[in-house]
C-alpha cells in the first residue's frame, strides 16, 4: 500500500537506454530551425546550462501516451513533436537515436534549443521574466491528455511572481510548477527559499493549496490524476539525476520529501528506495547510482536525506536488483 493523503476540492500545484544505434545527419544538416547567435542569449543560456548542472547522461524512452510503464530521457520524435507543437521534419535535424526503426530525441537537447531560443514553438519558452522548463510543457500535455476538457493557462501571474500551469477542471482548479534539484540545492550565495516555503507564499496568495511537483514524481498519468484523486497511488522516479537527497541544504530535507511524495500518495509500505528502481514502472532504467554503490564506487549516505526519522533501510533500493 501506498501511503495516502486527502487533497482539498481546490487545489495550486508547483510545478527536475539500451538504443540500437546513433543516426547523426550529414554535417549539412546540423543545424537549428532559428539561426540565433548565442550572444543574444547569454542570460537564458547561463540558466539553462546551471538548470542542467544535475542531470546526468540520458537513458531510457518516456512515452506521452503510455507515461505510467516508460519513463526515461528519450522522447520519439512524434511525442516531442506532440509536446513542443511544432511539425516532426523540425525535429528530424536534431542528433537522434534509432531503436527498432522508430527514432528518437534526448530531452536534453530539446530543453537547451528551446530554452535558447534556437528551436521555434508556439510555447514562448519565457513568459515576463519567468523561464519555463520543457518538464512543464509534459506535464502541460499529460494534464490534456488526462482531462481533454480541462481549462490549462501557463504562468499564472501572482503578483511579481509566476506559477507554471493553472488547470481548471469545472469549479475547482489546480495550479502547477514543476521544481528541479535546484529548488532544494542552492546555486547562488542568496538563501534559498524551499519549495515548502514558496507553497505558503502562494496559498496565502490565492486562499488555496498549492501543491509542488518535485523532480522525482514521475511524469506520469497516475500523478496527474493523484492531484484530484486522493485513491490513486502516485510514482515516484529517478533515472539520471546526480541530485540525491542527501545533497539537499535543508536541514529538515527527510520531512520535506516525505512530505512532497505523500501528497501523490508515492510513499511504498517500504519507503521511496523502489524509484532508483524499476519495480514499479517496467520501462524504466535502474539509476546508475545504484550499480556504484554497489561496486564501492559511491556511498550508500548519499542517497539518506538530512533530518532522517525513518532509518536507512527507508530511502534505500532493494541492492539485490540492482544490476
Amino acid at each position: 500500500m501506498m501511503s495516502r493523503l486527502r487533497p482539498k476540492r481546490s487545489i495550486f500545484l508547483l510545478i527536475s537506454t539500451g538504443f540500437d544505434r546513433a543516426v547523426t545527419p550529414e554535417p549539412n544538416q546540423l543545424h537549428t530551425n532559428v539561426d540565433v547567435p548565442e550572444s543574444a542569449y547569454p542570460d537564458t543560456l547561463r540558466k539553462v546550462e546551471l538548470g542542467m548542472a544535475w542531470i546526468g547522461e540520458s537513458q531510457g524512452i518516456f512515452r506521452l501516451h503510455d507515461s505510467d510503464q516508460w519513463c526515461g530521457s528519450y522522447l520519439s520524435l512524434a511525442d516531442a513533436a506532440e509536446i513542443l507543437d511544432v511539425h516532426e521534419t523540425v525535429l528530424a535535424t536534431f542528433k537522434v537515436v534509432e531503436r527498432d526503426g522508430e527514432r528518437f530525441v534526448s530531452e536534453l537537447d530539446l530543453h537547451r534549443a528551446w530554452s535558447s531560443g534556437r528551436l521555434q514553438s508556439p510555447h514562448a519558452h519565457r513568459i515576463g521574466a519567468a523561464s519555463r522548463s520543457l518538464d512543464e510543457l509534459i506535464l502541460k500535455r499529460l494534464v490534456e491528455i488526462v482531462w481533454p476538457d480541462a481549462q490549462v493557462d501557463p504562468q499564472v501571474a501572482f503578483g511579481r511572481k509566476r506559477v507554471d500551469l493553472s488547470v481548471r477542471r469545472g469549479p475547482h482548479r489546480v495550479l502547477v510548477e514543476f521544481v528541479g534539484p535546484s529548488h532544494f540545492i542552492p546555486q547562488y550565495s542568496r538563501p534559498l527559499l524551499t519549495p515548502l516555503e514558496r507553497k505558503q507564499v502562494v496559498e496565502a496568495y490565492f486562499g488555496d493549496e498549492c501543491v509542488i511537483w518535485p523532480y522525482w514524481i514521475q511524469r506520469c498519468e497516475r500523478n496527474v490524476r493523484a492531484l484530484f484523486d486522493s485513491s490513486v497511488e502516485g510514482l515516484a522516479a529517478v533515472w539520471s539525476t546526480k541530485a540525491m537527497f542527501g545533497d539537499f541544504a535543508d536541514p529538515n530535507t527527510a520531512d520535506m520529501v516525505t512530505t512532497l511524495t505523500s501528497r501523490f500518495n508515492a510513499l511504498s509500505t517500504d519507503g521511496i528506495g523502489y524509484m532508483y528502481l524499476a519495480e514499479h514502472t517496467p520501462h524504466k532504467p535502474i539509476h546508475p547510482i545504484i550499480n556504484k554503490i554497489l561496486n564501492g564506487a559511491e556511498r550508500k549516505e548519499r542517497l539518506i536525506p538530512k533530518g532522517n526519522r525513518w532509518g536507512e533501510q527507508f530511502w534505500m533500493p532493494n541492492f539485490s536488483r540492482g544490476t
